[in-house]
């Protein structure tokens, strides 16, 4: 089978619009010939992210992330450069079938890679014992809960026995005693006794798949522990960066559009057995700025759906809170009768609970009914504060059926007219934050470009425009001062022999350099006029070979201070006299 070539590359790049990519990802916003978003390589408050469908390129001018559409599927869902390219031509339609990809293998981490063999061996043990006599009161509670075959295998449920097992086997499979207790999955003593004994073992993984600690969960009325145990963090098991279930639903949040977060995993495998697939749960924790990143890798359409008590609504309120300043368009589900989504599967169907998340309501809906019931209606003083704050949110909204419709929500819930409310928002003009305005800058390091710098960067640019240009500079010039201009001008002197018009996007898809890409993105990012003329490349390059006279200049200079010999100083001196002539 072929290797993919560049063509092939190509190919695949221009069978999508990075405007599309990048907008099932991130929120978009048109401005002028380009769409601005915020940036997710860095803690972006105002856009900084432009992505310009001209060029098929995205830049952040302030963390200086940027690429084409491979680049930004790989550094935002952190995968590598092959499983892009893979994406985007699944996206594009285009047929792999001819072609083999030959992918690079990760270094392994020689401190962490034995706690991810041993959590693996764990699992592999737990999957095992769940097959044996010893678990069959633990099997009885799974198909009591409606857990299939089917569903234990594709969530890789397991059992520890009541006994120490892991020790031993860790023991035979090359691990020392300290590694085995490291691991968190053997607590130190003189027998190694095993963390979790006579549960139910869920696998928790991180987003590429590995398993990184596990929940144990009692099964027996007799059984007093706490109902969950789960792993404590360690070196690579973090709650804050754990979503359960993440790896797995990739495909099912494409296929769906969205992603629902809820609270445990037994909401997940619930939800699973009614056909949903594109659930994830944050484990009980709070949400955190790292789980956000992981959901905006997915998707940026959200249902959340946490347990129905008060503490769940408080936790929702704080989740809504979090996602809307993320981006996020936010849905909400709230089960009736305070029921978690197992128990509404078993006393509703399936049926019931996919409608349920077919039709959530939205944020305000929730925080209209969230704030109403911590009122007393008959109180005016409530009321009153209960109407001032559901004004200054309908003052947030851009449409105005939106405002509408929440509006006359708000008449209904606060008992006010709709005069007395339309009064209140006239008080409160609805004002976009202005962005600033984000110039363009270079390398942090170089605060000032002198004029050879920018004779360079400036002859780049049109060389990008136009082949003439490039062949131009090569019969001339042929040379910059600057090694990554320099670099720079080659490629493009080398794209320009196989094509007519330069692509930006594919030609940095030919460079595995990230500093070289970096350049390139900044000076084709240069607002200098579409036109020039000769005379103006003429002028840069000229400016660049006087450059080439000053440093060579330098040069003899410096030859003639380290040489004693008469002769060879008298020859170097015609030479520097020679030079400045020519400047």
């Amino acid at each position: 089978m072929p290797r993919l070539s560049q063509e092939k590359i190509n190919e695949i790049r221009q069978s999508v619009d990075i405007v599309e990519v990048i907008g099932n990802y991130l929120p978009l916003e048109r401005k002028g010939r380009n769409y601005i978003a915020l940036c997710p390589f860095h803690n972006d408050s105002h856009p900084s992210m432009s992505v310009s469908p001209e060029k098929q390129i995205f830049m952040c001018f302030v963390c200086h992330h940027g690429g084409n559409v491979f680049t930004f599927l790989q550094e935002y869902l952190k995968i590598s450069y092959l499983e892009a390219v893979k994406m985007v031509a699944q996206m594009g339609n285009v047929d792999l079938g001819d072609f083999t990809f030959y992918e690079e293998k990760k270094p392994v981490n020689k401190k962490t890679e034995p706690f991810y063999l041993m959590h693996e061996e764990a699992n592999r043990i737990y999957k095992h014992y769940l097959s044996t006599k010893l678990a069959l009161e633990a099997k009885n509670y799974l198909t009591q809960r409606e857990l299939s075959q089917d569903i234990i295998d594709h969530f890789e449920i397991g059992y520890a026995p009541d006994q120490n097992i892991l020790l031993s086997a860790f023991e035979k499979s090359g691990f020392t005693k300290m590694q085995a207790y490291a691991s968190g999955l053997v607590i130190e003593s003189q027998v190694g006794y095993d963390r979790y004994h006579d549960r139910i073992m869920f696998p928790l993984h991180n987003s590429e798949g590995r398993v990184v600690g596990f929940s144990g969960r009692i099964y027996r009325s007799s059984q007093k522990e706490a109902k969950y145990m789960n792993s404590p963090e360690s070196s690579i098991f973090i709650k804050g960066d754990t979503l359960y279930n993440y790896h797995r639903v990739k495909e099912s949040v494409r296929d769906a559009g969205k992603i629902i977060v809820l609270e445990g995993f037994m909401d997940v495998i619930a939800l699973y057995k009614a056909g949903i697939k594109n659930a994830v749960a944050i484990m009980g924790t709070a949400l955190t700025s790292n789980h956000l990143r992981m959901l905006k890798r997915l998707s940026n359409d959200v249902v959340l759906c946490l347990d129905g008590d008060q503490a769940g609504k408080n936790a929702m309120m704080k989740c809504i809170d979090a996602m809307a300043l993320a981006g996020f368009n936010i849905g909400v589900v709230v089960i009736p009768d305070q029921m978690d989504p197992d128990e509404f599967l078993k006393a509703k169907g399936k049926d019931e609970l996919n409608a349920l998340f077919k039709n959530p309501q939205s944020a305000i809906d929730f925080k209209m009914s969230y704030h109403y019931e911590r009122i007393n209606v008959e109180n005016y003083e409530d009321r009153k504060k209960y109407l001032e704050s559901m004004v200054e949110m309908i003052a947030t909204l851009d449409d105005l059926v939106d405002r509408d419709y929440y509006i006359e929500q708000l008449v209904k819930k606060s008992g006010f007219s709709k005069e007395i409310i339309y009064q209140l928002l006239s008080q409160k003009p609805h004002e976009k934050q202005p962005i600033p305005f984000q110039p363009i800058t270079y390398d942090q390091s170089t605060k000032m470009i002198d004029k050879y710098q920018k004779a360079e960067r400036n002859l780049l640019y049109y060389m990008m425009q136009n082949k003439s240009y490039a062949m131009q500079y090569e019969a001339k010039a042929g040379y910059m001062y600057d090694k990554i201009n320099r670099l720079i001008a080659s490629y493009i002197i080398d794209y320009y022999r196989q094509y007519v018009v330069l692509e930006i996007a594919d030609l940095i898809s030919m460079i595995d350099d990230d500093e070289i890409v970096k350049r390139i993105l900044e000076i084709s990012s240069q607002h200098l006029p579409k036109e020039t003329s000769n005379q103006a490349i003429d002028d840069y390059i000229k400016i660049i070979q006087e450059k080439m006279e000053v440093e060579r200049i330098k040069q003899l200079e410096s030859e003639m201070a380290q040489t004693y010999d008469p002769r060879q100083q008298a020859k170097i001196l015609q030479e520097i006299i020679n030079s400045k002539e020519k400047e």
